[in-house]
Order: structure tokens, then sequence, then C-alpha cells
């Protein structure tokens, strides 16, 4: 800081308006309910905004943490004891209303198989208790420092911000859930058909070689059959019509004749005597 800087901030605090500001303030900052102890906090000078996105590195979250978490980061000691009465019976009143929720089978906590959808719902659900149970008389949001003003509108109530940047973020979250849930079926569908395609070509190689080893068992065959057919034929003798030799000397036997002539009929009838 300049020393021009600092002289006008001096200056600035140094007037009545700024002192009764500053007595008005550290009454608040030290007033209580009644039957509470001051509030306290263990944040020290740190943003509240920075404390929550350090969370965020430090437990390698992709959403901020819940409220209820926030508010015990920030409002415990090193003991893990609660510093403030109002915060701690608000994180465990908000706890305990959302494990009622959850075992009492709420719609938002029925996806138990995926680990991710089931951690943003019990998110989703404390910070909705915790948003509904510690509205305070200000319209701010106990408990949650800088935290409550991130992304919220000047024209919007505090409540009623968180309340709808709330509802956004779980619908995208639940959008993504569903991108991620057909990512992996289509994922599963190309596994499907990978595992089919090599099938299909150990199918194809298993035909192939079937046929193939076919054809060469009956090409085996066909050669063995000309072979045997080959030598059937060189060793076969064509056949020869004897023919009949005849002495020398001797008449050939007559050829008799297949028709014999038949014996012609005797005639019974008387003979005639020719007149002269």
């Amino acid at each position: 800081m300049s020393d021009a800087h600092w002289a006008t901030m001096v200056e600035k605090y140094s007037t009545e308006q700024a002192k009764k500001k500053s007595a008005k303030a550290a009454k608040s900052r030290k007033s209580a309910l009644v039957g509470k102890r001051m509030h306290k906090h263990g944040a020290s000078p740190r943003c509240f905004l920075n404390i929550q996105y350090n969370m965020m590195v430090d437990e390698g979250l992709d959403e901020p943490p819940s409220y209820t978490a926030l508010a015990r980061k920030t409002h415990t000691g090193k003991d893990g004891s609660f510093l403030d009465e109002r915060t701690e019976e608000l994180v465990l009143d908000v706890e305990e209303a959302v494990e009622e929720m959850l075992q009492d089978g709420s719609p938002h906590g029925d996806s138990q198989t995926d680990s991710t959808a089931a951690s943003n719902a019990k998110r989703y659900l404390l910070n909705q208790e915790y948003i509904k149970r510690g509205n305070t008389k200000k319209g701010t949001i106990y408990g949650l420092g800088s935290a409550q003003y991130k992304n919220i509108s000047p024209s919007v109530p505090i409540p009623v911000s968180l309340k709808r940047n709330l509802d956004v973020d779980m619908r995208m979250s639940g959008f993504e859930t569903t991108i991620s849930e057909v990512k992996e079926d289509i994922a599963g569908v190309k596994e499907d058909f990978t595992a089919l395609k090599t099938e299909i070509n150990a199918f194809k190689t298993e035909v192939t070689g079937g046929m193939s080893a076919s054809q060469a068992t009956l090409n085996i065959i066909l050669q063995t059959l000309q072979s045997q057919a080959s030598t059937s034929a060189s060793t076969a003798q064509p056949f020869q019509p004897q023919a009949q030799s005849q002495h020398q000397g001797q008449p050939q036997a007559p050829v008799q004749s297949h028709h014999q002539p038949q014996p012609q009929a005797q005639s019974t009838a008387p003979p005639q005597h020719l007149s002269t």
C-alpha cells in the first residue's frame, strides 16, 4: 500500500461516522441469541470462498463441498469440536434430517449403485435443508460467510438465489450423469460389436480352413482314383476271338441248315383213270 492510500484510509476511519459504524459492528459481533454464546468461527481472516475452493482441491472434489461440510471446516477447532453452539446445532440437525430421508427411501437416495449420483444427491439434500433451517432474519444463511454471495442476483433474496442455483446444479449433475451412462452404453455396444466381429472372423477362418481341408482331401481322392484307373488300363489285355483250326485232309463238316425241309403229305385219294 502506498503512502497516499494509507493516508486516505486513516483519514476516512478517523471520522465520527466511521467510528460509530465500527462501534456498532463490534457490538453486533459480540452479540448472541438468548441462551447462546457469541458467534465464533475458526476461519480467521480467510475468505469462506477461498476455504471452499481449497476444500475442493484438497479432497479432489468436482463440486463444492456441502454447506454442512463448509460449516464444520470453518466452525470447529483442531480437536474437531464446534466453536459455535448455533452452528453445531444447525449442522447436526441438518445431517440427522438428511439421514432420515435417505433411510426412508427418499427419491434422491435410491441411486446407491452409482456412488457419484448418490454423493451428489446427498449433497443436494444437505444444502437444501441447510438453506431451509439456516435462514436468518436479515435474509442471509447462517454460518456460510462470503460463500453465500457467490452467483447471486442483487434483486433476489439470498436464500432464493441459493436454492435456484442449487436446483440448476442438480439438474446439470443429473444431465451429466445421464450423458455418462449413455456413453457407457455406447462403449458397451462397441465392445459387443467388436466381439461379434471377432467371432465372425473366427467363424470365416474356420469355414475357410475346413473348405481348404475338404478340397485337399478331395484332390487326394481324385488323384488316387486316376492313378488306379491308369494302372488298370495298362495291365489289362485286349479281347481277341480264337480261330478254329482245321486239320488238313479232313473235309469240312457240312453246315446244317437250321431250316429242315418238311415231309410232303401223302395223298390218300384214289387214282383217277383217264378216259379216252
